[in-house]
């Protein structure tokens, strides 16, 4: 390679030189910009979460009442008249509002009743473990202490499903129907091979993870993902209200003991002629055949049922769909009114 001496004697570097030279400096200062920037904003987004988390008990006052159950307090939110009273019990990181678009139609013809489990939505946090069998003593304890007598006709999302079943089989005197939402089966946990728990359980933990770096840095708020047909204030409230670490913390301690329900479960005995309506997903049943097997097997729980199945719905049918749980209760409240089978 020629190099160019200057008139002083020092050896000056070729055009190309200077000017890669010239490229990767300027390269060095707009990614140190960048960082700044990036750095800049996740200050600001944690002052903004900071600032916003200090009036939320303001700002989202509970819908209902808090009841107490034994030294702690558990959200219920009824509304309508009637019997019998339907209670809804949700899924797995849920609370009351992932039943807003149900509830009200459902109580314009009777009593209905959404609530958090304890460390859920408004609910103050209950002692571990987290077992089905402690939930469904919690919900049995809220419903007496609330003076909201029986029957029944209980209402569960996915693994909700479980703990309405679970209660059905030891309180079967105070239950007149039941709805499953795309219910979580026994089944499909003893399908699961060891990798696949694994794997199941890193995926919760990643989306956990995730969903705490976005609620530190005020994104959950600001993004509100959620159905059109939600107000955007209630779907910054339902992301607020999932993402509090208490309420990630409560949906990993229930995650990991669900299958405690299992044995007993299996051991109930089947619900005669309760009126029952399975509701599942097409999306979800047509992705996993394990799924598709197991709703047809709850659809078998009672000689008294229905299998519908929820055309273009995800697994949160009472959001996407909600028309299909609609009239799913409604023909429950019917058929436990009139004694008559379901859909006549």
């Amino acid at each position: 390679m020629h190099t160019i001496t200057s008139p002083t004697g020092t050896t000056a570097q070729p055009h190309s030189a200077r000017r890669r030279k010239g490229v990767a400096f300027w390269i060095g200062r707009a990614v140190l910009g960048l960082l700044v920037l990036l750095v800049g904003l996740a200050l600001l987004g944690a002052s903004y979460e900071a600032i916003m988390a200090a009036g939320d008990a303001t700002r989202y006052p509970p819908a209902g009442q808090l009841v107490d159950v034994g030294g702690y307090r558990l959200h219920l939110h009824c509304v309508g008249q009637g019997s019998p009273t339907v209670v809804m019990e949700a899924g797995g990181g849920g609370n009351v509002l992932h039943w807003m678009l149900v509830q009200p139609a459902i109580g314009r013809s009777t009593r209905v009743c959404a609530y958090d489990r304890a460390g859920m939505g408004w609910s103050e946090p209950g002692p571990l473990p987290r077992t089905p069998q402690r939930i469904v003593a919690e919900l049995h304890t809220l419903l007496a202490n609330a003076g909201i007598p029986g029957p029944y006709i209980l209402v569960g999302h996915s693994i909700g499903g479980k703990y309405v079943r679970l209660y059905a089989s030891q309180y079967p005197q105070d239950v007149a129907g039941m709805v499953l939402v795309d219910a979580r089966h026994e089944e499909a946990d003893a399908a699961m091979t060891p990798a696949m728990r694994a794997d199941d359980r890193s995926r919760v933990q990643t989306e956990q993870r995730i969903t705490q770096v976005f609620r530190r840095l005020g994104l959950v708020r600001l993004l509100a993902s959620g159905p059109a047909d939600i107000p955007a204030a209630t779907r910054r409230m339902i992301g607020v209200l999932a993402s509090q670490s208490q309420a990630l913390a409560t949906q990993w301690d229930e995650y990991t003991v669900w299958a405690d329900a299992d044995p007993a479960l299996r051991a109930a005995p089947p619900l005669g002629q309760l009126p029952l309506i399975v509701l599942s997903s097409e999306l979800t049943a047509e992705r996993d055949p394990i799924l598709r097997a197991t709703m047809r097997t709850q659809a078998g729980l009672s000689s008294n049922s229905r299998l519908v199945i929820a055309t273009n719905s995800g697994h949160g049918i009472q959001i996407d769909q909600p028309t299909f749980v609609i009239d799913a209760v409604q023909q429950v409240i019917t058929a436990a009114r009139t004694r008559q089978p379901i859909g006549k």
